[in-house]
C-alpha cells in the first residue's frame, strides 16, 4: 500500500475521531471534548491534504468519506448501542464500493515537482511543463 493510501485511511480514521469527540462536546459546552475535536479534525486535514499528493480527488474524498461514514456508524452501533440490520447492509456496501475504488487501481502517477511541491499538469498534446 502506498504512502497516500495509508495517509488516506488515517485521514478517515481521524475523522471518527473527529465526529464522536463532536457528539461528545454536548454542543461545545465541554472543555476536553472540544480540543480532541479540533485536535482530529486538524490532523485529519493535514493527511487528507498529504494524501491528495498522490491520488485523485474524487477517489480520495470517496474513500474518505466512505471510512468516516461506515466508522461514525459502527461506533454509533458499538458504543452507543445504535443499531440496525439496515445500518449494517449499508456500511458493506460502503466498505464493497470503498474496497472497489482501491482495487480499480490508481491512474498514472502523479509526479511532484520537488523544489516547488506542484503537480505537473502535462499532457501528451502539449510540448512544455505547465505547474
Amino acid at each position: 500500500m502506498s504512502r497516500a493510501w495509508v495517509l488516506l485511511v488515517l485521514s478517515g480514521l481521524l475523522q471518527i475521531g473527529w465526529v464522536v469527540s463532536l457528539r461528545q462536546t454536548q454542543g461545545f459546552t465541554r472543555l476536553v471534548p472540544i480540543l480532541f475535536f479540533a485536535l482530529f479534525g486538524l490532523t485529519s486535514t493535514v493527511c487528507l491534504a498529504q494524501a491528495l499528493k498522490g491520488l485523485p480527488m474524487g477517489v480520495a474524498y470517496a474513500v474518505w468519506t466512505g471510512i468516516s461514514v461506515a466508522g461514525s456508524v459502527l461506533v454509533d452501533a458499538i458504543v452507543f448501542r445504535e443499531v440496525g440490520l439496515v445500518r449494517l447492509a449499508c456500511i458493506v456496501l460502503i466498505l464493497l464500493g470503498t474496497t472497489g475504488l482501491k482495487l480499480a487501481g490508481d491512474p498514472a502517477p502523479r509526479p511532484v515537482e520537488a523544489e516547488t511541491g506542484r503537480v505537473s499538469t502535462t499532457s501528451g498534446c502539449e510540448s512544455g511543463v505547465r505547474s
